[in-house]
């Protein structure tokens, strides 16, 4: 069976879904000018990894919308009428890969913020980059699997709900991983540094926090609401889509805080490039510097 039969109510999910990626792909886009606007001078992985995860990004945006216009719109015309309330599974395949992807790009440039803030621990940021290639594994298994028996009703099967735990479960595990070592190598670096820069590194700190938070939140939702729904519910496409550009934007949002802590951290002399922010070993604003008052 290639499609599942549903009221156009349990469509709503779909519709909300893209009223929220709607706005969260403006904000993608505000971000990335200002980004290619501030940092003219950042090598140019930086610049290609924003582009290519702005390109898929509006690439998910495009194919929900399609959807929810394929259902909403075309499925209503008196030559469409049997289609009106089907829902099929090509549709969700789509973005549902790049929402599996765009996951483990931005984890994995995470990654190169622990290596470098952590004192390029290599076990540590092996772990991340293993949970992170697990989330996309569980993932695409999952899209994979119902793509093999040809319908979206598998999304509800027994081995869907395993992989699929399996995806959200590693993947709330990488960010915690993440943001807990972020908060505690930063934490540490604080103790060495004077007081006005104190401040800096508490910014640090809270923009590690926020890392993890939010998308925990929502892996958490998108697996409570899938594992407790119907088959004929789809609460979960709520959360499922969102993730993908909430990833995005906190990668976005932390290169371009860059600017503001850079001003905060020019208050003394430079010491090391421990920041979380050198990806690349190389930017001397995105140092920890000393102040000239002592702790």
């Amino acid at each position: 069976m290639s499609n599942l039969t549903i009221s156009i109510t349990g469509l709503t999910p779909f519709l909300v879904a893209v009223t929220i990626c709607a706005p969260l792909w403006a904000v993608t886009i505000a971000q990335a000018s200002a980004y290619y606007r501030t940092y003219p001078k950042d090598r140019a992985f930086l610049k290609y990894l924003v582009g290519f995860c702005v390109i898929l990004s509006t690439a998910q945006l495009a194919t929900i919308a399609y959807m929810v216009y394929f259902w909403m719109i075309i499925c209503r015309t008196p030559p469409n009428y049997a289609f009106l309330g089907v829902l099929k599974k090509s549709l969700i395949v789509v973005p549902a890969y790049i929402t599996y992807f765009l996951t483990t790009v931005v984890q994995c440039f995470y990654a190169m913020r622990v290596w470098f803030v952590s004192g390029k621990k290599v076990l540590l940021v092996v772990v991340i980059i293993i949970l992170s290639i697990t989330q996309l594994g569980g993932g695409f298994a999952l899209v994979s699997y119902m793509v093999t028996i040809d319908s979206i009703i598998a999304v509800y099967s027994r081995f869907n709900h395993i992989s699929g735990s399996i995806e959200l479960g590693s993947s709330m595990l990488c960010d915690i991983i993440i943001s807990t070592s972020l908060v505690i190598y930063l934490r540490e670096s604080r103790t060495n540094v004077f007081r006005r820069t104190r401040h800096a590194v508490d910014r640090l700190v809270l923009y590690s926090v926020n890392i993890g938070l939010l998308t925990n939140i929502m892996a958490l939702a998108n697996l409570v609401t899938w594992l407790a729904a119907p088959e004929s519910d789809f609460t979960w496409a709520i959360f499922h889509f969102s993730l993908g550009k909430v990833y995005v934007n906190s990668m976005l949002v932390s290169l371009n805080a860059r600017h503001k802590i850079r001003q905060e951290l020019r208050a003394g002399q430079y010491v090391s490039p421990t920041s979380m922010f050198d990806v690349d070993g190389k930017w001397e604003a995105l140092s920890i510097y000393y102040g000239t008052d002592c702790i």
